[in-house]
């Protein structure tokens, strides 16, 4: 098989759909990935990002448009430059994970002097001979991504790839995905962890609704809210928000579980304009935080809906 080329998009969608009798689903959707590129699809549970994922993946076939693996849109081929990841495990649970890996292993035809450091850089090798069975979810789900990566695949699909990771699960993996790009290999993970995503991602696709509403580079879609800054109100009773658009510099406000989301744009003295804003229900306020703008932010701006509720 010939090798993929630089030039050309290793995965390509034009027009891709699949939806449901209820209307929920995915599409019609372009996607481009390229060598070395990681994109992101991020969206609130429901959007579709699983059913994208899963026709990118060949496990499900698009109701209209076309896919393209590598310049080809043969499917067997396709599968045997990729590797998955959903977000269940897919494991024999009796065996250790030494012997799922080898298996895993020897049906990509990779060389067994790989498998040990794989597991060793998963932090996994002193489980490695225990039953999957006995191992935690977080542990089992290190397996499978030490499984997915092995061998370094052209093309790997990454649904929720955080789920069950710990601070240094999570750290292993942006290191691990930071490497393939510098090798020039391909990545498409569809999440709402846009904290991870800030740290791996080269494009990013807002989905709503099974709808792309934005595909750009985190940096240009970061440089879209011009410093807007998040301030989240925890409190008991009323709520505030009416009180909060009165305020100078607040653009918008979101009802979130917990509280209430605050969008504004930077400004001198902004935090006291709040809290004077406030007046009597000032003593049913809870807690206030500030964050700084992220991707969440840039969701929040072009959807007007929160990613995390």
């Amino acid at each position: 098989m010939n090798e993929p080329s630089l030039t050309e998009p290793w995965l390509s969608a034009a027009g891709v759909s699949r939806r449901f009798r209820n209307g929920r689903g995915v599409g019609p959707i372009n996607l481009s990935v390229g060598s070395g590129e990681v994109q992101a699809l991020v969206g609130p549970n429901g959007c579709g990002k699983t059913t994208l994922l899963r026709c990118l993946a060949t496990r499900s076939r698009p109701q209209a448009g076309s896919l393209s693996w590598f310049g080809d849109s043969n499917r067997q081929l396709a599968r045997r430059r990729l590797a998955v990841v959903f977000d269940s495990t897919a494991h024999a649970e009796e065996l250790s994970a030494r012997q799922n890996l080898a298996f895993f292993g020897t049906m990509r035809q990779v060389p067994g002097d790989l498998w040990e450091p794989a597991l060793e850089e998963a932090s996994v090798a002193e489980l490695g001979d225990d039953p999957l069975s006995r191992l935690s979810y977080g542990m089992r789900r290190r397996v499978l991504l030490a499984e997915a990566v092995l061998g370094a695949p052209p093309l790997l699909l990454l649904d929720e790839p955080t789920l069950g990771l710990d601070v240094s699960g999570c750290q292993w993996l942006v290191e691990v995905l930071r490497a393939r790009a510098r090798l020039g290999l391909a990545t498409c993970i569809a999440t709402n962890d846009t904290d991870f995503v800030e740290q791996v991602a080269s494009r990013v696709c807002f989905l709503v609704d099974g709808a792309a509403v934005r595909d750009a580079p985190p940096a240009e879609l970061l440089a879209d809210l011009g410093g807007m800054r998040e301030i989240r109100l925890s409190y008991r009773g009323a709520s505030p928000a009416a009180r909060m658009l009165l305020v100078p510099g607040v653009e918008r406000t979101v009802e979130a579980e917990g509280g209430l989301l605050v969008l504004a744009g930077p400004r001198d003295g902004l935090i006291p304009d709040i809290l004077a804003a406030l007046g009597d229900l000032d003593a049913h306020l809870i807690d206030l935080t500030v964050r700084d703008p992220g991707l969440a932010d840039c969701f929040l701006q072009l959807t007007g809906r929160a990613l995390h509720v």
